[in-house]
Formats: C-alpha cells, structure tokens, sequence
C-alpha cells in the first residue's frame, strides 16, 4: 500500500475511533476514500490486516451510515464495496432519517409527559432537531453547488451512481 494511502488509513482509523466507531471502520473509509476501484471484502481484509469477519461488520455499518455502498460484480458472488459518489451527503440524509424519528418520538412524547419541565425539555429536543434538518437540508444544497462547481472547474467526471 503507498505510503500515503496507509497515512490516511490510520488517520481516519484515529478520527473514527474518536467518534466512537471502531477503528476498523475509519480504516475502510480511508481506504476506499483513497481508490476508485470496487474492492472486495477479501481484499478489504487482506490490504487492511484484518479479519475478514470484521471487515464485514464494520462495512455493513458503513453502508448504513450511508458512506460506503455494497455492489455486485457479474459472475462473482462476494461482496465488493466503494465509497458513496458523495459520502457526505449521503451521510447526513441517513442521519437525517433517524432525527426525523426522533421528531416524531419528542412531538409524542410532548403532548403526554405529566410535567410542565419535562415537556418543556422534549418540545425543545423536537424544534432542535427540527432545525438540526432543515439546516442539514440548506447545508447540502450549498454543498452540491460548490462541488459541482468545482468538478466543472476542474473537468474532474463524476462516478455515475450506481456503477
């Protein structure tokens, strides 16, 4: 592995154990970060140094984190992964989703807790994360018009989704 895929590797290992990931899981995002090829699940492990059961693991959690996506590869029956075309993004739609559950549970919550504190902190907890989206919304959309910009400005093609 070229020295500065291995640099970033263990760095995002660091930064994702810091997020309370395990370390795995950054050193698969910062490998697929670093090539445009499709890998394998044996491959992941064998270049990473670990095992294959929690490459697994840990590229399920990616994949539903929204950052890594499982694909096939015709006539062969593993499991092959890349990086989302915009991880990103697709990151904080995933995150999305769960504040939006957490919306719902707070609005509920709010109209039936027994004390005017408590529901006073849930209804709270439902504007933020209200907010929380609608900001996230306004942050990808800015997001897309400079990263298309910049892939325009630097004829650099995007992957096509789902390729």
């Amino acid at each position: 592995m070229h020295e500065a895929v291995q640099q970033l590797v263990e760095r995002m290992a660091l930064i994702c154990e810091k997020e309370g990931m395990p370390r795995i899981g950054g050193r698969i995002l910062g490998y697929l970060l670093a090539t445009d090829q499709t890998v394998s699940l044996d491959d992941l492990a064998e270049r990473l140094q670990a095992s294959k059961a929690s490459v697994s693991t840990n590229a399920r959690m990616l994949e539903q984190f929204g950052m890594i996506q499982r694909v096939s590869v015709m006539g062969d029956r593993r499991d092959f992964y890349r990086v989302e075309d915009d991880p990103w993004a697709r990151m904080l739609r995933v995150a999305q989703g769960r504040w939006r559950d957490m919306v719902h549970v707070f609005g509920e919550a709010a109209e039936r807790l027994p004390e005017p504190a408590g529901r006073a902190r849930v209804e709270s907890a439902r504007r933020f994360h209200e907010l929380l989206i609608a900001e996230c919304d306004a942050l990808i959309d800015r997001w897309n018009r400079l990263d298309g910009a910049v892939d325009e400005a630097s004829s650099t093609p995007r992957r096509a989704s789902g390729s």
